[in-house]
């Protein structure tokens, strides 16, 4: 397991690989792996899980994952049900010890651990699988936070509005639409509403859920995962020539100088590089194709991201 942590971070990241896996066992079919407990440096409050596979028409894989919360183990919660053509969320799922909301786990008191559990039937192969959490004391520390990597970058990124589009559901397509921006750049070529339905979780009627969207890039050959920042400065390893982060944002009026819609409790925007004191993005709530491509205050975006969304985001990238 590969952990991902800068300065006092209020956030964990980490990849998980077969040396993970404490037991196996093989029945009606269904081989089973369950991890050993993951003990995380910090007690927390939000885990999210991200899973890249390849599979032919009869392969699925189950994610599940517990957490230890008060010295007790929790039942495994159902996260997601990944096949070749279809993805599958499951109702919420609340017990005491949480509530799994679509493709959340929320712990009801703070977590000290968590451990995950695959089932496997037919022709499917995981070829990434990471988890990240929130510290359950987060504290935002803007002093930390808002300091940009140093010089500039900017991706090359192709904008695109989904208020342009010719869509019903155009307002609420932020996700897939950063997505295919995303894609595109990177050497993908895909229309906005194969993306959509390519992620569309049919479950829950939404197009905004990370795993399935993250799952959906990864099926392209790139690596596509859930990842909490603590600060922008991390976006010099993440927004390259070959990676780019789709972060998510909440701000109230006037709260995101030239923001494309003047508030929200939850957005997604392309971020694509960054200036002196500006971060560079591929807004896809603009209105039209043209005022796409804009830059925010970085103060005001960290606080939007890294505070608000306790720096929620997704990278895509390639191998």
């Amino acid at each position: 397991m590969v952990q991902q942590t800068s300065w006092r971070s209020p956030v964990f990241n980490a990849f998980h690989t077969p040396a993970d896996i404490e037991r196996e066992s093989f029945a009606d079919g269904i081989k089973t792996e369950i991890s050993f407990p993951v003990q995380t440096p910090f007690l927390f409050s939000s885990l999210v899980f991200s899973v890249n596979y390849e599979a032919q028409q009869d392969g699925y894989i189950l994610l599940e994952a517990q957490v230890f919360v008060q010295g007790k183990w929790s039942d495994f919660f159902q996260l997601g049900l990944f096949a070749a053509a279809t993805k599958k969320s499951f109702p919420v799922q609340q017990t005491s010890f949480g509530a799994v909301s679509i493709d959340e786990l929320l712990v009801s008191h703070p977590a000290a651990a968590y451990r995950y559990r695959l089932k496997f039937f037919g022709k499917i192969k995981l070829s990434l699988l990471t988890a990240s959490t929130v510290r359950a004391s987060f504290k935002y520390e803007a002093h930390a936070a808002v300091h940009l990597p140093e010089n500039c970058f900017e991706k090359s990124v192709m904008p695109i509005s989904q208020m342009a589009l010719k869509h019903p559901d155009r307002r609420r397509v932020c996700s897939p639409v950063s997505l295919c921006m995303a894609l595109n750049a990177l050497g993908v070529a895909v229309t906005p509403e194969e993306v959509m339905r390519g992620v569309y979780d049919a479950s829950a009627g939404i197009y905004g859920n990370w795993i399935f969207n993250t799952a959906y890039a990864g099926s392209f050959g790139l690596q596509a995962y859930v990842r909490r920042f603590g600060a922008l400065n991390e976006l010099k390893d993440y927004v390259t020539s070959d990676s780019l982060v789709i972060a998510s944002v909440a701000y109230g009026k006037g709260e995101l100088s030239g923001a494309a819609i003047e508030h929200t409790d939850g957005h997604l925007v392309l971020i694509r590089g960054w200036e002196k004191g500006k971060v560079r993005v591929a807004d896809p709530a603009a209105s039209t194709r043209e005022t796409v491509l804009r830059a925010y205050d970085a103060r005001e975006f960290a606080e939007a991201w890294l505070n608000h969304k306790q720096g929620a985001a997704y990278i895509v990238r390639k191998k």
